[in-house]
């Protein structure tokens, strides 16, 4: 009999340590709620200085079963901008979640008449979701001027129906939160910007791609804003044209070490049109997001970007290695509006810098 209680045990401390190493039941009850409906696949983990976590997020609509409740005066338009190739089916499933979350807001999808226009014409439909087909523009560095252009053509395109704010996405992105709507909303009536007779109100980022070190670099992935002032933000004036602009530019694209590339030639871009001046520091960037710009969490709006290695889930928001984190959360954002003492420049007192080839060269 001791002999089968101790094979008993053995087998029971087994189990357990496999347990903690395979993952078979990932769409369990936890406190009486699934958190998906259905996985049928399985994870293991084998990690040892770590703890690992992990979030799951349904790839289909037909598993998603969230949906909004919120109620909103204003009339709110989303622009899907950009190139959708491979992302069709990822983007159908998303207009799909969008119908049961987005209940108080038309879409548009702003693509390039190059696509396979028959195919996606077939994601429209005549009351909320409306597709525009551009001409592409010449290419240029990042393909900054076919974000501009895009951009800009879905946005007027709302204008026209007469939409108060504008949701900007990706077709490669996916927004999974309810209730948006009201939340971001509210963020603009809560948190006015600083009194100019340029902007009629904050722009709204994510902290995905939202530096605090590097100099004007301002998320382009999702927006959420005042129409106006995000037509303003994205101004078709090209980017070979705007660049023109800008004093102290070496050929290089560099000023003061900052590539004027990208999300950091729109936001400073942007500014330059509010304050009629920029002058390329980490107090001026600090001072910006603090009168123009809402950081809030990723975990804010659930979303989710298919790119540069997408499965981190708090990439470049959370580091455990170095002195901080790379991005801004809406925690570093609040302070700073408040005017905090957050002494960031005790973990470094100069910003991030760039090379020739816009590689980093200091090790913040």
């Amino acid at each position: 009999m001791n002999f089968l209680k101790k094979i008993h045990r053995i087998i029971k401390n087994n189990v357990k340590k496999l347990n903690n190493i395979f993952k078979f039941n990932l769409s369990k009850k936890i406190s009486a709620q699934k958190i998906v409906k259905k996985e049928k696949g399985f994870l293991f983990d084998f990690t040892i200085n770590n703890y690992l976590t992990f979030h799951l997020r349904p790839k289909i609509h037909q598993d998603y079963f969230l949906e909004s409740t919120c109620e909103i005066d204003e009339k709110i338009g989303i622009v899907i901008q950009g190139p959708i190739g491979t992302n069709f089916e990822f983007l159908k499933n998303s207009l799909k979640i969008y119908e049961k979350i987005f209940k108080n807001s038309i879409i548009v999808i702003s693509t390039w008449d190059t696509e396979d226009c028959n195919k996606i014409k077939s994601l429209s439909n005549n009351d909320r979701v409306f597709v525009i087909f551009n001409k592409e523009p010449k290419k240029s560095l990042n393909n900054i001027n076919h974000q501009i252009l895009s951009t800009s053509r879905g946005l007027k395109y709302l204008l026209k129906k007469k939409v108060k704010y504008v949701l900007k996405l990706r077709a490669d992105v996916r927004i999974y939160k309810n209730n948006l709507e009201t939340f971001l909303v509210s963020l603009i009536k809560s948190f006015p910007p600083k009194k100019n007779n340029s902007i009629n109100a904050r722009i709204i980022v994510p902290s995905l791609n939202t530096y605090k070190y590097r100099l004007y670099s301002l998320t382009d992935i999702v927006m959420f804003g005042d129409i106006s002032d995000l037509l303003l933000y994205f101004d078709e004036e090209t980017y070979e044209s705007g660049i023109k602009k800008f004093e102290n530019l070496k050929e290089s694209l560099l000023i003061n070490d900052t590539p004027v590339v990208a999300e950091i030639f729109l936001c400073s871009r942007y500014i330059n049109k509010i304050d009629k001046k920029i002058e390329w520091n980490l107090k001026n960037w600090w001072e910006s997001l603090k009168n123009y710009f809402c950081v809030v969490d990723n975990n804010s709006l659930d979303l989710i970007w298919l790119k540069y290695e997408w499965e981190y889930e708090f990439k470049y928001s959370r580091t455990y290695a170095y002195k901080f984190a790379r991005a801004l959360d809406f925690q570093d954002w609040f302070s700073l509006y408040n005017e905090s003492k957050n002494n960031w420049h005790l973990a470094t007192s100069e910003h991030e810098r760039y090379d020739i080839k816009q590689r980093l060269k200091n090790s913040l």
